[in-house]
């Protein structure tokens, strides 16, 4: 009767290692998935005025992505994530808008209103200026041609060759 217990025991012992190496083993897939996620941000949808600055054969496009930077805070998108996912939606707004150009360069300049303390007289945030985040530019031949994978690829945090990308300021903090 004692092997017989014992032997239920250490049948029992082996069911919880396995148990719990299944718990880490999810644990692990799970965690994977999800950093899988965060570093392959799919392209979002514009948001904000798109302004062409100026015209010729170095055409350049303004961006304010206030809005654009508000909601992906709100998605808790901040710092590299909400960078490249910015830089691909920027790039995409740019190759849609210079397909019929005649510019030999193209470049869209992306910047967002900074806010502050809240007033307390008003009781809203208050302005603090305007932050230049990324500049990005290419042939715009490169550009129409490639957009598609250059947006898959600057989200995924690759730069490709042929786009030049200058990042000039930082996102705000996610909180």
């Amino acid at each position: 009767m004692s092997q017989s217990s014992s032997a239920a025991g250490y049948v029992v012992a082996r069911l919880r290692v396995h148990a719990r190496v299944a718990a880490l083993v999810t644990a692990l897939v799970v965690a994977s998935a999800t950093l899988a996620r965060a570093s392959d941000v799919p392209v979002r949808p514009l948001e904000g005025p798109v302004v062409l600055a100026r015209a010729g054969s170095d055409a350049q496009y303004l961006w304010n992505a206030s809005t654009y930077v508000a909601h992906l805070l709100a998605d808790k998108l901040g710092d590299a994530p909400g960078l490249h996912a910015l830089e691909a939606t920027a790039l995409s707004a740019l190759a849609e808008r210079t397909r019929a150009s005649d510019a030999a360069t193209v470049r869209i300049k992306v910047v967002y209103a900074k806010t502050g303390a809240v007033s307390p007289v008003y009781g809203t945030a208050t302005f603090t200026g305007m932050e230049n985040v990324v500049t990005l530019s290419a042939s715009r031949t490169e550009l129409v041609k490639h957009a598609d994978q250059w947006a898959r690829d600057v989200s995924a945090g690759r730069v490709p060759p042929g786009l030049d990308v200058r990042v000039t300021g930082t996102l705000p903090p996610v909180r």
